[in-house]
């Protein structure tokens, strides 16, 4: 019962970590057109550009890509824990596998964190990652 509930809490920390990820991209996209500092940097971001499978792609293309695309990835982890836990013949070992499996998402993503010095990845990732493993040690 205690697993079921801490996934379920993983669970909700991943759609508002998403939020916060998504709400953040918002912010910077704005950010680019009032600050100045940003707009130069957009600017610049903007002009290196290389060209992927026919398309020409800039640095911000890729950046925001990666942006938006992380909180909806994040969503849809959520969802999908959510949907298998109530199709689950046994919920109880559906969490637990479940869990496995985003603990060790979760530890590559606070790996990447950590390389690249991502301050919000490293808590974010790192508090699922345990939390997770927590839910499949229990489970």
């Amino acid at each position: 019962m205690i697993a079921q509930t801490l996934f379920t809490v993983g669970l909700v920390l991943m759609v508002w970590f998403g939020l916060g990820h998504f709400l953040g991209f918002v912010q910077a996209a704005r950010a680019a057109r009032h600050d100045p500092d940003m707009a130069e940097l957009t600017k610049a971001m903007r002009a290196q550009k290389t060209r992927v499978m026919g398309f020409e792609a800039s640095i911000l293309d890729f950046r925001e890509y990666f942006s938006l695309n992380f909180s909806v990835l994040l969503w849809v982890a959520a969802a999908v824990g959510w949907v298998a836990i109530g199709l689950a013949a046994d919920p109880a070992a559906a969490v637990g596998d479940l869990a496995g499996i985003y603990g060790v998402g979760m530890l590559l993503l606070l790996a990447t964190s950590a390389r690249f010095r991502v301050a919000q990845g490293i808590v974010a990732c790192g508090l699922l990652a345990v939390l997770f493993g927590t839910v499949w040690w229990l489970a």
